[in-house]
C-alpha cells in the first residue's frame, strides 16, 4: 500500500495557488482544458465559446506580432 500523496492526492495541484489562466496566443482570450477520457482527447477551448476555433471578429482585432 502507497502513502497518501502529500497534495490530498492530486497530484500536481496545489489548493493555496491560484489558478494561471490560458490565453490564445492568436486572440488573446481565455482558454481552458477540457479533459479526455478513453474514446476523446483532451481539447483546449476558448472559455467563452466552447469552441477550439477563434472567432472571426477576435482575430481581426488580434495584435499582430513584431510589429
Amino acid at each position: 500500500m502507497t502513502a497518501p500523496h502529500p497534495a490530498g492526492g492530486h497530484a500536481g495541484r496545489d489548493p493555496e495557488r491560484s489558478r494561471i489562466p490560458l490565453i490564445c496566443p492568436r486572440c488573446g482570450h481565455e482558454q481552458q482544458v477540457v479533459p479526455g477520457g478513453p474514446e476523446r482527447t483532451v481539447k483546449v477551448v476558448h472559455v467563452g465559446t466552447g469552441r477550439e476555433a477563434c472567432e472571426p471578429g477576435d482575430l481581426a482585432r488580434a495584435p499582430d506580432e513584431g510589429t
